[in-house]
């Protein structure tokens, strides 16, 4: 049966991480860092299959090329907790071959976040120990028609229940608030220029991607993004987990000893 997983996360300056040292890793490329000068090589990282990068059709082209995106997100996201980008880790359905898990994973990106205008940089990580998935990392700026980074907050006119905008009251004189040359002024609120940071996206992200691959999969393994209890079944869940306790699963249940085997100590 395929097994379910999707999780969200964020890479930031906060947590001491860096956009391009961290596509590199997923990418197992060698990627320069401009603003430290240090050069992130991981072309030796064992088990990428597949990298892609999808860019909505306002992003320049020159933003195909790894190095110049990731570079050009740090350069924006100067902050010292700004937000890098956003990475969503997802399991492959090992139950089909590696050009349809290409085709999955290219469709559910340019469909639920390309679309949208996200620049996405993804790859395809499997050691062929039964675990096949995919990182995403996603850009948290838009980008304008122009092809310049879009500010991540905007400022709007605050509306009253018709629609129209609400003016600004001198409290002395109880009229509305003159700025200069004469305009009245009216109430302003600061809001995301994306939706992408609406809880709700979590609920429709996991969602679609049991849609996408419940396309591929024969019925009897077909997946859900609810919890058991959501559900309605009475069942234990099982725990999805990554590459490094696998092998340490693994490792401990070849080492365990038998009644003609001795117990070493000290590793």
């Amino acid at each position: 049966m395929a097994i379910y997983h999707l999780s969200l996360k964020t890479i930031s300056r906060s947590k001491g991480q860096s956009a391009v040292a961290s596509a590199a890793y997923r990418s197992g490329s060698k990627l320069k860092d401009r603003e430290t000068g240090e050069t992130k090589d991981f072309t030796k990282k064992h088990g990428v299959a597949y990298s892609e990068i999808q860019l909505p059709t306002q992003a320049p082209a020159k933003y195909k090329g790894r190095e110049e995106l990731w570079n050009a997100v740090e350069e924006k996201e100067s902050k010292s907790n700004s937000q890098l980008a956003r990475e969503v880790e997802l399991a492959l359905p090992a139950e089909l071959e590696r050009p349809t898990q290409i085709k999955l994973v290219h469709d559910y990106v340019q469909a639920n976040f390309v679309d949208r205008g996200m620049c996405a940089d993804w790859s395809i990580h499997d050691k062929e120990d039964g675990n096949p998935h995919a990182h995403i990392m996603l850009t948290t700026r838009a980008i304008k028609k122009n092809g310049t980074w879009a500010p991540k907050q905007k400022s709007t006119y605050v509306l009253d229940e018709d629609g129209a905008k609400v003016p600004q009251i001198d409290s002395k004189t109880g009229q509305q608030k003159i700025g200069a040359r004469g305009r009245k002024m009216w109430q302003r609120t600061t809001e995301s220029y994306t939706d992408w940071n609406d809880r709700n996206n979590a609920e429709i992200w996991r969602k679609s991607w049991a849609e996408s691959c419940n396309q591929y999969l024969a019925p009897e393994n077909k997946i859900d993004h609810r919890s058991y209890e959501r559900q309605g079944v009475e069942q234990i869940p099982t725990i999805h987990e990554g590459h490094v306790a696998v092998r340490w699963a693994t490792a401990r249940n070849e080492f365990k000893p038998t009644s003609t085997s001795r117990r070493v100590t000290g590793i």
